[in-house]
């Protein structure tokens, strides 16, 4: 599912976004991973 987040992420805003937003704002990362885990789970 990680895989799956990081390539949504990149198509919905720039290739690479999500790894910056990793190294850049790990909480938001992190909080941003859960809501779409949250998502997939409903």
């Amino acid at each position: 599912m990680y895989e799956l987040f990081i390539e949504l992420t990149n198509q919905i805003f720039w290739e690479g976004y999500a790894e910056q937003m990793a190294i850049e704002n790990p909480a938001v990362f992190q909080f941003d991973y859960n809501e779409f885990m949250k998502a997939i789970k409903n």
